[in-house]
């Protein structure tokens, strides 16, 4: 709305500068408010430990590292649980937090994962049905993320996209 009566007051130019400035100063003037809401933002450690265990989010930078962390859901299962069911459509990413899971295929088991592990992955990568079914073999403590959190987060670095095709294609 000011533009056109900077530009007459003081040229194109001054009119750049002025406008340039205004984000800087403000930054400036409101320094310490800003620090005092950085230092009071939750940093959810465990769960960023968790996303750096693994070799595809461990590439992702730290901002998006924070973003997927604070989007993950804690979820506590009893043994037996079913997660996943082999052929259906995968709509979340689990990794293992404490406990032990058996993933089952054809009706066998596979495979025994523990904490720090994790599930889920080539579903939502590939777009295809669930490859095996998961159960809880112990109480188990997972942290899920959203298709769209892990697809948004994975898929848009090529670094971490790369590392996660490698993973699936093993």
């Amino acid at each position: 709305i000011l533009a056109p009566l900077a530009i007459e007051l003081v040229g194109i130019e001054g009119a750049l500068i002025i406008t340039g400035s205004i984000l800087p100063v403000l930054a400036a003037v409101l320094w310490r408010r800003l620090s005092a809401l950085d230092r009071a933002a939750p940093i959810p450690e465990r769960e960023l430990e968790l996303l750096r265990g693994i070799e595809f989010f461990r590439l992702l930078p730290t901002q998006v590292l924070e973003a997927l962390a604070g989007a993950m859901l804690p979820m506590h299962l009893d043994a037996g649980t079913e997660i996943v069911r082999e052929g259906e459509a995968g709509d979340r990413f689990y990794i293992i937090e404490s406990g032990e899971v058996e993933v089952v295929k054809d009706g066998a088991v596979i495979n025994v994962e523990g904490p720090g592990e994790y599930f889920g992955e080539i579903s939502l990568l590939r777009d295809v049905p669930r490859t095996a079914s998961v159960r809880a073999k112990t109480d188990v403590e997972l942290r899920a993320l959203e298709r769209d959190d892990f697809i948004a987060a994975v898929t848009g670095h090529v670094a971490s996209a790369e590392a996660a095709d490698s993973v699936v294609a093993a």
